[in-house]
């Protein structure tokens, strides 16, 4: 990587940082891209050269997350891994799924699951149906236990919803 995607890279990251440090302490709603741009230490510019808005920066960072947590579950190889691995994901990311939850954004995290299913590259319907009940099963999942205020574990969630023995 040169200096300059370097240096893009970390415009990025300061920006994404500046409004989840904003979206703690005020709607997401409320906050401007003035202010955002401010806190992150970057010009309008930078931020227009590398987002459209404050959502395209939220959805490219559930990118990154999901993208880390395939390259995780890859490694293991095992489909029965999966439903812990992403457990695990998204209770190492507690705080920001939460975020998005409280904030009225867990539609972000139902698309980004879209994305990840890879429904839209789809071939015909049969697949994208049952890629849709992937995706939508596992939101629901993910969905109840944000509402919960994700007090359980990864590994006390699996052992709440395993079929009985």
């Amino acid at each position: 990587m040169n200096k300059k995607q370097e240096l893009n890279m970390f415009i990025k990251e300061c920006i994404t940082d500046a409004l989840i440090k904003q979206m703690k302490i005020k709607p997401f709603h409320e906050i401007t891209i003035t202010e955002l741009v401010k806190v992150a230490g970057v010009s309008r510019v930078s931020f227009y050269r590398n987002f459209k808005s404050k959502q395209d920066i939220l959805e490219r960072h559930l990118i990154v997350l999901i993208q880390e947590w395939g390259k995780d579950f890859e490694e293991h190889g095992k489909m029965e891994y999966f439903s812990e691995s992403l457990l695990n994901h998204y209770y190492k990311y507690k705080d920001f799924y939460l975020l998005l939850h409280n904030q009225g954004l867990s539609n972000l995290i139902y698309d980004n699951l879209r994305c990840a299913c890879k429904i839209d590259e789809s071939s015909n319907n049969v697949e994208r149906y049952s890629k849709s009940l992937v995706a939508g099963s596992i939101y629901g999942w993910v969905d109840e236990w944000l509402r919960q205020g994700m007090k359980e574990t990864p590994q006390e969630i699996i052992k709440l919803t395993a079929p009985p023995q």
